[in-house]
């Protein structure tokens, strides 16, 4: 059974359909104001291989990513260019389709755009003001927080804390500093709809609760989202779609941030501010030096909910790694094949090579783990270079094609690699042997985080380390 760890509860529970045999999966997307950044590609990537799953177990996916394509910041960035928004908002959203094309990311069958619902959103706040959960203020409408039972449920945040030291300068006649917009009164100069309460626009949070309502109904399945939009984001779309009507989403999977070189890096960090640090992670520089199934691989190597680190020898590593993988499958990784589970499922093949296939399977099973799932193809890898002749084929394609159900291993990947040979076995020793006095430093220095994390990135690279008094030791 498909377990999934649910935010909303924190708990690992099974996905239990809200219809049988399909799956309604929403996913905030960017707002479209200027180049995407590594960030942007993270959660369509990571639950683009969530669905490919889903639907190589049987089920129906309608993935969801919705286009925020009005907002303070499209609106900024035209008044300071004198571009007309449109323009700007037609530009990024196009660079961003392109982009998921070059990751593979082929299973999202909706991008809603919220220009195209403010009609649908206007209905919907009248709706919550009909139920005395919104009201009209001097600059628009408001949500009224004290009215949400359980505000706080998803960030585990209480209301007291939320607007302790917060200052409200406008006197908009707000009922609480907590209260959020549903619908922003025209500004001059500003792109505006009309409104029973006069031209406006929507607040940011209400067009995710609108969208989602439209395309998967009052209940869904999956809302998927970065950490980062847990407060006050997906609180509020909760907090919206419960007083509209229906439990809204049973499921909330929220992946981690973006590190550098074991780093956080927010928008504040001092180093943004060197184009040259701040354009590693512009994603179509990251995807042209490095190649998108490189970047793919990178995001799915660790699991969901943990950090993805993009520095320079994080994605050199990784880009090693997805070489020696396509140097294994030889050939085999430029046929075309579109690979169905249960076929492969039912491949007779050693016991060695079934208990790997067995255990990408229950890591892919148990929460999406798809560091573990590409950590069994390396396992798959080996078994072929050690198997007869006449098996080394059959082993190749079913870890080539147990790749292709999480996008990876896809013809033409190679034509991405630099032509610079994979490291010998002699280069690889030394390495090694300095990644392990590095992790013994790290052991030692009691920075356990370092310590974890060395060794998960080389798990899913296929190298396994083994602790023993006297020291690490390291193998394929």
């Amino acid at each position: 059974m498909q377990t999934v760890y649910n935010t909303l509860t924190r708990h690992v529970e099974p996905l239990v359909p809200v219809t049988p045999g399909k799956i309604g999966m929403y996913l905030c997307g960017p707002t479209v104001y200027d180049d995407c950044h590594i960030g942007h590609l993270m959660g369509p990537v990571l639950f683009d291989a969530v669905a490919k799953w889903l639907k190589a177990r049987g089920l129906a996916v309608r993935f969801v990513n919705n286009i925020t394509d009005i907002d303070d910041k499209i609106i900024n960035k035209s008044v300071e260019t004198g571009e007309p928004w449109q323009a700007i908002t037609a530009r990024y959203s196009q660079q961003y389709f392109d982009l998921l094309k070059r990751l593979h990311v082929d299973t999202i069958t909706d991008h809603p755009r919220c220009t195209e619902y403010v009609g649908q959103m206007t209905a919907y706040i009248q709706d919550l003001i009909a139920k005395d959960r919104a009201y009209v203020a001097a600059d628009g409408v408001y949500y009224d927080v004290a009215k949400q039972g359980g505000y706080g449920k998803l960030s585990g945040r209480k209301v007291e804390e939320m607007i302790a030291g917060v200052r409200v300068e406008r006197d908009s006649g707000l009922r609480s500093p907590a209260d959020f917009a549903l619908w922003k009164l025209v500004k001059p100069g500003e792109p505006s709809w009309p409104s029973p309460w006069g031209d406006g626009r929507p607040g940011w949070h209400i067009e995710c609760s609108v969208m989602t309502h439209h395309t998967l109904g009052h209940s869904f399945d999956i809302h998927a989202g970065g950490e980062e939009l847990k407060f006050p984001h997906h609180e509020n779309e909760i907090a919206q779609g419960e007083a509209h009507g229906g439990c809204y989403a049973k499921v909330w999977m929220h992946n981690n941030l973006v590190q550098f070189e074991g780093h956080k890096v927010s928008k504040s960090d001092p180093r943004m501010k060197d184009p040259a640090f701040r354009g590693q992670f512009k994603a179509l520089n990251v995807l042209d030096q490095f190649g998108a199934p490189t970047i793919r691989l990178l995001l799915l190597s660790g699991h969901y909910r943990r950090p993805v680190d993009f520095g320079p020898t994080a994605i050199t590593a990784i880009r090693t790694s997805l070489g020696r993988m396509l140097t294994a499958l030889g050939p085999v990784a430029e046929e075309p094949s579109a690979p169905i589970l249960d076929a492969l499922l039912a491949l007779p093949v050693s016991e060695a090579v079934a208990k790997a296939r067995a255990a990408f399977v229950a890591s892919m099973d148990e929460d999406f783990n798809t560091g573990g799932a590409i950590a069994q193809i390396h396992v798959l890898l080996a078994e072929a270079r050690k198997a007869p002749e006449a098996e080394r084929g059959t082993i190749l394609r079913l870890a080539r094609d147990l790749g292709r159900l999480l996008g990876l291993l896809m013809p033409g990947d190679a034509a991405t690699l630099t032509t610079e040979a994979p490291a010998s076995d002699d280069t690889l020793d030394q390495v090694m042997a300095l990644v392990l006095e590095l992790r013994q430093t790290a052991r030692a220095n009691r920075d356990f985080a370092t310590s974890d994390l060395i060794r998960d990135r080389l798990k899913a690279a296929g190298i396994t380390i083994k602790d023993a008094k006297d020291g690490a030791t390291w193998s394929r």
